[in-house]
C-alpha cells in the first residue's frame, strides 16, 4: 500500500481528482447542450423544430421563459409542416413552461391544446393523451377547484389503468387521494393510497413509496390512530433520509410534530417542528416557514403559553398572507380562533373563525370546517347565546357525520338539551325580577322541573345505552381474542409437528449414513456407495427448511416483520434461529434441524443475544422473542 503522509503534493492530486470527477459530468452535460446549439443553426424545417423541443424540455424548469421562446418558434414550424407529434410535445412543453412561471391557467390552455392533438394521434387510450389530462387536472388542483381537477384525474387513471400504464396510475391515486383526504373522506382516500403503495412498491420508486406511506400515516392521523400515524410517518421518513431529500424529511418531521402536538406530547412535538423549520430556512422555502411558525405556535396555544404562541403566530401571518396558498392561511385563522378562544377574547375569536370559515368553503376542507364550527359554538355560548351556538353546532355534527360515517345523534340531543335548559334558567331569571307576574314564574318553574325531569331520563337513557353497547363490544372482542388464540395454538402445533419431522427425518438420514459408514468400513465399493451417501447426507434439507420457513411466515407474519424492523441487520440464519426460538424449541432439536452442532447452537445464540441488546441483562431469549 501506498504512504501518502510524507509526499507534500498528495492532497493537491487528490482535490484535482475529485474535481475531475464532478467536472466530467458536467462538461459532458454542457457538450450535449452545446451540441444542440450547433445543429440548431443549421437544421431546418421538422428537424429543426424537433431539436427546439429538446431544447426547450431540457430548459423548462431552470430557463421556462427561454423554454417558452423555443416551444413557440418548434409549435409554429410544426404546424406548418402539418407535423402532429412535434406539435403536440411543443405545446406541452409551453404547459411546463408557463407552469413554472406560475401562470397555471395558461398552461391549462396549453395541456388541453396538447391533449386534443394527442386525441387526433392515438385515441382516447394513447399514453399521451392520458399524461395530458392528467397534467391539466394537477393544474386545477392548483387553482384550488377540487371537482374539476377530480373529472380529469379520473379519466387519466381509469384509461392508465385499462392499457397498463403503471406510473401515471399511481401518481393519479396520489392525486384523487389527496383530494377526498382534502374533503373529509378518510376512506376512499385511504383506499387511493393503498393502491398507489402497491405499484410504486412494485416499480421500486423508493421516493414514490415514502410519499404514499405519508399520505396514508396522515390518514391515521385524522382518525386520531396516533399508533399507527407514526409508524407509517416514521418509514415514510427513514426512506426520505436515505434519499437525502431535504423537502421531503422537512415534511415528514413536520407531520410527525402535528401527531405527538395531538398525542399532548409537547416537548416532542416542539423538537419535530424545530427541526422542519430549520431545514425550510436553509432552503429558502418562505412558504413552508409560514407553515412550521404556526404549529409552533399552536402547540404553544395548547400548552398554556400565550405570548409564545402569538409570537409565532404572527410571524407566520405575513408569510402565509404572502404565499395566497388559502388552506394555510385558512388553519392560520383558525389558530388565531383558538388563541382568542383561550384569552376569552370571544368577538375576535369569532371573527377569526368566520375567516378561517370562508377560505375552508371555497376549498371544501371538511376538518377545518369542523374545527372552526366548534370553536363557533364555543364563543357563542361563552357569549351567552346558545340559539346561535346550536345552531353552528348542528352544522358541526352534519360535518363530522359524512365525515366519520358514525351516528352521533346521543351527542346532538345531549348539547340541544344543555341549551335548552340554559335558555329556560336564563327566561326564569327575567321572570323572577317581575315580581308581579306570580302565574308566569309558576309556569315556568314547571317547566324548568319537567325539562330536568327529561334530561336526566335522557341522561339516565344514553349511559345505560352506552353501558350495554360496552359490554357488548367487549363480549365480542374477548370472544374474537380467543378464537385467534386458538387458532394460533393450532397454528403453532402445526409448526412443531413440522418440525419434529424434520428433526425425526434427520434422525432416520444419520442413522442410514452410519449404516453406509459401517458397509463401507465392512469392505463394500465404496464407489457404490459414496453418491449415496453424499446424496442422503445433502438430501433435502434445504426443502425442508423452506417448507418450514413457508409455513411459519404464514402463521407469525408479523412476527418476521417485527423482527426486521427493529433488527434489520440480522443475518438469514440468525432470522431463522429466531424462528426456532419463537416456538420454543430446545437447543438440541435446533441442531438436529439444521445440521449443526448443540456448541454451534449456543454460540449462535449468544451472538444473537449480543445483537439485540440482551447481552448484560437478566432476560431470557425465548421469552423475548415470544414478546416481540
Amino acid at each position: 500500500m501506498v504512504n501518502f503522509a510524507g509526499k507534500p503534493g498528495w492532497k493537491v492530486v487528490f482535490m484535482l481528482f475529485l474535481l475531475f470527477l464532478v467536472a466530467f459530468p458536467l462538461a459532458s452535460m454542457a457538450k450535449d447542450g452545446d451540441s444542440l446549439e450547433l445543429r440548431l443553426k443549421s437544421a431546418k424545417g421538422i428537424e429543426r423544430a424537433r431539436l427546439l423541443n429538446a431544447q426547450a424540455k431540457r430548459c423548462s424548469e431552470d430557463a421556462p421563459a427561454k423554454a417558452i421562446d423555443l416551444a413557440t418558434e418548434a409549435l409554429h414550424l410544426a404546424r406548418s409542416q402539418k407535423n402532429q407529434p412535434e406539435e403536440a410535445k411543443a405545446l406541452c412543453y409551453l404547459g411546463d413552461a408557463t407552469y413554472n412561471l406560475n401562470n397555471i391557467k395558461e398552461a391549462i390552455s396549453y395541456y388541453k391544446q396538447s391533449s386534443d392533438v394527442e386525441l387526433e394521434l392515438g385515441g382516447v387510450n394513447s399514453e399521451g393523451y392520458i399524461n395530458r389530462i392528467g397534467d391539466v387536472g394537477f393544474c386545477y388542483y392548483v387553482l384550488e377547484q377540487p371537482t374539476q381537477a377530480l373529472k380529469y384525474f379520473q379519466e387519466s387513471l381509469d384509461r392508465s389503468v385499462k392499457n397498463g400504464f403503471d406510473i401515471q396510475a399511481a401518481s393519479m391515486y396520489v392525486n384523487i387521494g389527496n383530494i377526498y383526504t382534502q374533503w373529509g373522506d378518510y376512506g376512499i382516500g385511504l383506499e387511493n393510497f393503498q393502491k398507489a403503495l402497491e405499484i410504486d412498491r412494485r416499480l421500486g420508486d423508493s421516493i414514490q413509496v415514502s410519499t404514499d406511506l405519508n399520505n396514508i400515516g396522515k390518514i391515521f392521523e385524522h382518525w386520531r390512530r396516533y399508533d399507527e400515524a407514526v409508524r407509517y410517518y416514521s418509514q415514510s421518513l427513514n426512506i426520505a433520509r436515505k434519499a437525502g431529500n431535504k423537502a421531503m424529511i422537512a415534511v415528514r418531521l413536520n407531520n410527525l410534530g402535528i401527531v405527538y402536538k395531538d398525542w399532548k406530547r409537547f416537548p416532542e412535538a416542539l423538537d419535530y417542528f424545530h427541526q422542519a423549520l430549520e431545514i425550510e430556512k436553509a432552503s429558502g422555502n418562505n412558504e413552508k416557514v409560514g407553515k412550521r411558525l404556526a404549529y409552533i405556535g399552536l402547540t404553544y396555544l395548547e400548552m398554556g403559553e400565550y405570548a409564545k404562541c402569538l409570537s409565532y403566530l404572527d410571524q407566520a401571518l405575513p408569510i402565509l398572507k404572502k404565499t395566497g396558498l388559502n388552506d394555510d392561511l385558512g388553519r392560520l385563522y383558525n389558530f388565531y380562533g383558538r388563541y382568542c378562544l383561550a384569552k376569552k377574547q370571544y368577538p375576535e375569536a369569532l371573527g377569526n373563525f368566520r375567516s378561517s370559515q370562508e377560505l375552508a368553503l371555497r376549498n371544501n376542507i371538511k376538518p377545518l370546517q369542523m374545527g372552526n364550527l366548534q370553536g363557533m359554538s364555543e364563543a357563542w355560548e361563552k357569549l351567552h347565546k346558545p340559539d346561535s351556538a346550536l345552531i353552528v353546532f348542528k352544522q358541526y355534527i352534519v360535518i363530522k357525520d359524512s365525515v366519520f360515517t358514525q351516528e352521533t345523534n346521543s351527542k346532538l340531543s345531549e348539547f340541544q338539551s344543555k341549551f335548552e335548559n340554559e335558555k329556560m334558567q336564563m327566561e326564569n331569571e327575567v321572570l323572577k325580577r317581575d315580581a308581579k307576574i306570580n302565574r308566569d314564574r309558576t309556569l315556568l318553574s314547571g317547566i324548568g322541573a319537567f325539562t330536568l325531569v327529561v334530561i336526566l331520563i335522557s341522561i339516565i337513557l344514553i349511559l345505560r345505552l352506552r353501558s350495554r353497547n360496552s359490554r357488548q363490544s367487549m363480549l365480542m372482542a374477548e370472544q374474537q381474542a380467543e378464537r385467534l388464540k386458538l387458532e394460533l395454538e393450532l397454528k403453532n402445533s402445526e409448526l412443531t409437528c413440522n418440525a419434529m419431522s424434520i428433526i425425526r427425518k434427520n434422525e432416520t438420514v444419520s442413522e442410514m449414513m452410519d449404516g453406509v459408514e459401517q458397509a463401507i468400513r465392512a469392505g463394500e465399493s465404496v464407489e457404490s456407495l459414496q453418491s449415496l451417501f453424499e446424496r442422503i447426507r445433502n438430501g433435502d434439507k434445504d426443502n425442508s427448511w423452506k417448507e418450514f420457513e413457508v409455513r411459519f411466515t404464514k402463521v407469525h407474519k408479523e412476527f418476521y416483520d417485527r423482527l426486521n424492523d427493529r433488527f434489520p441487520d440480522l443475518t438469514p440464519n440468525e432470522r431463522k434461529l429466531c424462528a426456532f426460538l419463537r416456538l420454543n424449541m430446545t437447543t438440541k432439536d435446533i441442531a438436529s434441524i439444521t445440521h449443526q452442532t448443540a456448541h454451534s447452537i449456543n454460540v449462535a445464540r449468544t451472538r444473537l443475544r449480543k445483537k439485540m441488546g440482551l447481552s448484560g441483562r437478566d432476560e431470557n431469549l425465548i421469552g423475548f422473542l415470544i414478546n416481540l
